[in-house]
């Protein structure tokens, strides 16, 4: 009997790179490759019915970037996952790129086995970093953060960041919940655990610690 893949579509302007991808996940047993295109537009004109499960869509793109795209695949189709695989490390595009709806955000030096393992976990329902990048979104809420503060905010799991980018956005529980997939009740639990991470007891107080200074 065979099983199933996951189907998987790359957007990625360098075509070294994106033959690279070509060759590993040709012969992957868990992920079925349906669509490459180099542009935004080339993949948004491409892709007419067909389900995608995954995106792994690089940001520095020509035309629309990659967050913009990520925006454009998250209200056609709420269900397909987005990851975000580049070189860069800012801050800003890593949080902005959170906020537009992506559940990971992964650099490209990272080894081909062990992107395809964190494709799988976002799959699961789970949200992907590497450490590096962890670290700077982290210092997105606010670079003026003292050791202790930072030392707070590295102890939530990739998810709760994206949790609390969503709440610094002005999202509420249901738009939390919908975008996860979840119930309202489960992100209350999330929350808790936050809350308790970081030694506070309130959205309010979350907002006005870790905020961005203006």
């Amino acid at each position: 009997m065979k099983l199933e893949r996951y189907s998987l579509a790359i957007i990625e302007d360098r075509q070294v790179i994106l033959d690279s991808l070509l060759e590993f996940f040709d012969s992957s047993k868990s992920f079925e490759l349906v669509l490459t295109a180099h542009s935004a537009e080339n993949f948004m004109d491409m892709w007419k019915e067909q389900r995608i499960d995954l995106l792994l869509c690089d940001i520095g793109l020509p035309g629309k970037s990659g967050i913009e795209t990520a925006w454009y695949v998250k209200r056609k189709s709420a269900s397909t996952q987005v990851v975000m695989y580049t070189v860069f490390e800012d801050k800003d595009a890593i949080f902005q790129a959170l906020c537009a709806g992506a559940s990971g955000y992964l650099l490209k030096n990272t080894p081909l086995p062990q992107l395809e393992e964190r494709l799988l976990e976002v799959l699961n329902g789970g949200s992907v970093m590497s450490p590096h990048v962890a670290r700077m979104v982290i210092g997105h809420f606010n670079p003026f953060l003292d050791k202790e503060d930072t030392a707070e905010v590295e102890r939530l799991t990739p998810r709760e960041i994206e949790i609390v980018a969503m709440l610094q956005n002005g999202d509420s529980y249901k738009q939390v919940a919908e975008k996860f997939f979840i119930s309202v009740d489960t992100v209350k639990f999330h929350i808790r655990n936050i809350y308790g991470k970081l030694q506070i007891n309130s959205r309010a107080e979350l907002i006005n610690k870790y905020k961005h200074p203006k």
